[in-house]
């Protein structure tokens, strides 16, 4: 009996192995396998230069177009797709707009193009310059890329003279505008001062100069577009104006065509910035002009303005001096304002005139405040009648130290000499006057027999008088009886 309960379990333990066994081979029957194609990993597209020539010469001519040529290729096993180059540059002007596109380039392949630029007016003076091309693509998935590219182009320049390996017709006969003279028809230039500037341009170049434009301030002298390329017309909006501003008219001057060694006047209303501290300042000038074959020429010069401050004076009485008489000492209250904005100082004041004598007219006046004045009482004597010129002048140094004189005239009346009234004769009215008699030994004599007689007397006696001839005389009425 032991023995079949030990058969049974023997035989119920290997049953259940093998059940076991059954559910692990159909859960691996049931797993899924991955029948999908594996993906290969992206790389990005290297897109590099293989090679590029700005035409057959080693350099380009500054004046006419050349032909850009360049090769492009792809140095990675993914393809590049959705090529666009764009090419920007401060020293080459684009003419066929400046973009190049292409759809792919895959390995191995080496496209290429053609693009025509010039040299910018700028630049026609260097021997060098540089074309930036920027590059955006995508690869195969679309993910998007950019890369640059620099390219170096030679300029070809006239050495001592001579001429290029590259000539172009005309590439040495061009109009040059200069600025020969300039003034202005005010002197000195202050803040605020509204002054006329004359200039005189000539033409000293080797060709003559159509539809020549003066810029006052400086300016591109043209217009670009989007893609870089330069249009008709004058551009004058970027002038400097922080100083002078002009008036009247705008800072574009169209002067026409000018002939090779011919001249040419011009003349603009300014105004000064009253801002503009005294200095000397330039005043940037571009003149535009173009050649018989329509090539744009630039010529920008400066030209330089001096801005004085100088005083502001007034120069008055300070009080009524009254009326001026031919002969006749008279003060001169004499006042100096200063109507500036700022201090000044002055020097020696002198007063002179050309119809009297001035005494105390020269005096130091020193720093004037604004609205500060300074007094001078000077003793004037006319020497003549009617209208009397008196000039002041005040010596001074200005803001470039440089002595100068401040002049200003007043204009008096002088009135004729006073004359003095005659002091009267005092006499008694009730004495009479006798006329004067002869005196003498016989004029004694005939004055005694009237006195004897009583001739010619009066009731009031006559005051002695002493004659001429030393004697002394009576008066009337006395006996006079002479001695022997």
């Amino acid at each position: 009996m032991k023995k079949s309960t030990t058969n049974i379990l023997l035989i119920s333990l290997i049953i259940g192995l093998l059940g076991a066994f059954s559910l692990n081979s159909s859960a691996l029957a049931q797993t899924p396998t991955d029948t999908s194609t594996p993906q290969p990993n992206l790389t990005q597209p290297l897109l590099y230069i293989e090679s590029y020539s700005p035409g057959p010469n080693n350099g380009v001519s500054p004046w006419a177009p050349f032909n850009f040529t360049f090769v492009l290729a792809n140095n990675s096993d993914s393809v590049a797709r959705n090529v666009v180059m764009t090419f920007t540059s401060e020293d080459f002007i684009p003419l066929d707009g400046g973009v190049f596109t292409l759809n792919n380039i895959a390995k191995g392949d080496r496209p290429g193009a053609t693009l025509r630029f010039r040299v910018s007016d700028y630049s026609t003076w260097k021997y060098s310059g540089v074309i930036n091309a920027n590059v955006a693509y995508t690869d195969e998935a679309g993910m998007p890329y950019t890369t640059s590219f620099v390219f170096y182009i030679a300029i070809a320049q006239s050495a001592s003279g001579s001429a290029t390996q590259t000539p172009t017709p005309g590439s040495e006969n061009k109009p040059q505008l200069v600025i020969s003279k300039y003034s202005t028809d005010l002197d000195p230039l202050q803040p605020g001062s509204a002054f006329k500037l004359n200039l005189t341009i000539g033409n000293v170049g080797t060709a003559n100069a159509k539809n020549v434009s003066l810029v006052y301030g400086g300016g591109s002298g043209q217009l670009p577009n989007e893609q870089g390329t330069p249009q008709a017309g004058v551009s004058g909006s970027t002038a400097d104006f922080a100083n002078f501003a002009p008036v009247g008219s705008s800072n574009i001057v169209l002067l026409g065509d000018l002939a090779m060694g011919a001249q040419i006047e011009t003349e603009q209303e300014f105004v000064v910035n009253v801002s503009t501290v005294p200095g000397a300042y330039p005043l940037k000038i571009s003149l535009v002009s173009y050649t018989e074959n329509g090539l744009r020429v630039i010529d920008d010069q400066a030209i330089t303005l001096l801005i004085y401050s100088l005083p502001q004076l007034e120069i008055s009485f300070y009080r009524d001096p009254g009326m001026f008489f031919n002969g006749t000492p008279t003060t001169l209250p004499l006042q100096i304002t200063n109507l500036s904005r700022k201090s000044t100082v002055l020097g020696n004041m002198t007063v002179t005139t050309d119809s009297g004598d001035i005494m105390n007219g020269t005096s130091l006046v020193g720093n004037l405040d604004p609205g500060g004045y300074f007094t001078l009482d000077a003793m004037y004597t006319p020497f003549m009648e009617g209208k009397a010129k008196i000039n002041i002048t005040i010596n001074y140094t200005d803001d470039f130290n440089q002595l100068r004189t401040y002049e200003s005239s007043m204009e008096i009346e002088v009135q004729p000499a006073m004359v003095m009234p005659e002091e009267p004769t005092q006499t008694n009215p009730e004495m009479p006057t006798e006329s004067e008699e002869p005196t003498g030994f016989f004029a004694k004599i005939w004055n005694a027999i009237k006195g004897f007689l009583g001739i010619g007397t009066s009731s009031e006696p006559v005051p002695p008088s002493v004659p001429s001839g030393g004697e002394e005389t009576f008066p009337s009425g006395e006996i006079i009886v002479p001695r022997k």
